[in-house]
């Protein structure tokens, strides 16, 4: 395929999304065409993934399984790579690990994975402490031993370590909760089957504690009681990786956009928006402005006359912390009681930010966090005001960012390691 038939074919589909258009021959969801996928009675599957099965060659040697949609090294953003950050420091305690990919390849193979595992968390681990499976193929199965401890780390994950259970000892697995999943979809078959999975007999370990206030709030299954066993920790962001890169005065200044149209709760639509009328407005009139989409493919898109907003190709950890440590605003928008990680890493790096508050994530917890943090309602007016005042305030001088986060993962995981350590002891004694 060509270059420019490529970036045709991104722009029709980037089009379809904004405006919401259906494409073209797209078959009539109520067709009887439509419903051939359902005539076996064995379907419709509602929770795909491996069978569960108990091994007894594993009953020597008990693991704690850490279930993973994937193991792609290429696709390992923060999600994943925080499950390595937690879970590889359980070697630390002479705990054993099993890393399973559940849906998605194991790639590119083990010995790939150990390295990547090993340079992301600093922990080195011997090759007989930790197993990397594939159980992603259909018909797959995970085979667990007797005394396995299941951490879940996606809704899907938690069906799959739910049915695991009549198969080990423990009668409760534990949830590595990052995000509120119900709302990563409309209200539906799987936004049902993923809030199901907080009445599940879990012990829950949650990334920031405004998603377990979230949590609490909402009066989401067991979480409605306050004898849930459950554990929060504040991510670590590395300063080494998040710094201010100064650069030349003659460059323009540089707003980069997170641009996910395949997520909806990053907000693509509204970003754009935003953008655009931050620009018909002339919030970027007074000197020159670069702007940078990244997250997922995107053709150019023009802002206005003048501004074109560029898709910024997917970057190696370090030279992404090297591109957010040498732009002046960061766009990132997402429907989540979670910060996301990009808003942490800017203002790490230096940087302003434009974010929008949802629930107890309020502009002022997140400015406690960072006064570089700016935010509002997830709104475009609201929007685009913060968004004129983190540009007027780029060109003032401003003191070392004041970060109240964990520099390092040791010190981010100071209570959550052990309690996580105890729960794990806990379930293999049950």
């Amino acid at each position: 395929m060509t270059a420019l038939r490529r970036v045709v074919r991104l722009g029709r589909r980037a089009a379809r999304r904004i405006v919401g258009s259906p494409a073209v021959n797209e078959r009539s969801a109520d067709s009887a065409e439509s419903f051939e996928r359902f005539r076996s009675l064995s379907t419709p599957a509602l929770v795909m993934g491996p069978t569960p099965r108990h091994d007894p060659a594993r009953d020597g040697d008990p693991r704690v399984v850490v279930l993973l949609p994937h193991l792609n090294v290429d696709r390992m953003s923060g999600g994943p790579n925080t499950v390595f950050q937690v879970t590889a420091r359980l070697l630390r305690a002479g705990i054993k690990l099993r890393y399973a990919a559940t849906t998605g390849p194991l790639a590119p193979d083990v010995a790939g994975l150990r390295d990547h595992m090993q340079r992301v968390t600093g922990v080195e681990a011997g090759l007989d402490d930790v197993d990397f499976v594939d159980a992603s193929a259909r018909g797959a199965a995970l085979d667990v031993g007797a005394e396995d401890v299941l951490i879940a780390t996606w809704w899907r994950t938690a069906q799959m370590a739910n049915a695991c259970l009549q198969h080990v000892r423990a009668r409760e697995f534990i949830y590595f909760i990052q995000d509120f999943e119900p709302g990563f979809y409309p209200w539906s078959t799987r936004s049902a089957l993923a809030e199901a999975t907080y009445n599940m007999p879990v012990r829950a370990l949650i990334n920031e504690p405004f998603l377990r206030t979230y949590l609490r709030q909402a009066r989401t299954g067991r979480f409605a009681s306050d004898t849930l066993p459950a554990q929060t920790f504040m991510p670590a962001v590395e300063r080494a990786v998040f710094a201010r890169h100064e650069r030349s005065a003659a460059t323009p200044r540089r707003l980069v956009f997170y641009a996910r149209p395949r997520n909806p709760r990053n907000l693509f639509e509204m970003g754009l928006r935003v953008l655009r009328d931050a620009a018909a407005t002339g919030v970027f009139d007074g000197e020159p402005w670069e702007f940078l989409a990244i997250g997922q493919e995107l053709p150019d898109l023009p802002l206005s006359p003048r501004h074109v907003l560029r898709y910024q190709p997917w970057l190696r950890y370090e030279d992404y912390g090297a591109l957010l440590g040498s732009s002046d605003v960061l766009l990132s928008l997402m429907l989540s009681p979670h910060t996301s990680y990009p808003p942490l890493e800017m203002a790490a790096a230096g940087g302003l930010v434009v974010t929008n508050t949802y629930g107890p994530k309020t502009a002022a917890a997140l400015a406690a966090i960072s006064p570089a943090i700016h935010a509002a309602a997830p709104e475009v007016e609201p929007l685009v005001d913060e968004l004129r005042r983190a540009v007027a305030a780029v060109s003032t001088p401003r003191s070392s960012p004041r970060l109240a986060l964990p520099a390092t993962w040791d010190e981010a995981l100071t209570d959550a390691l052990p309690w996580l350590v105890e729960q794990v002891r806990e379930l293999r004694a049950a």
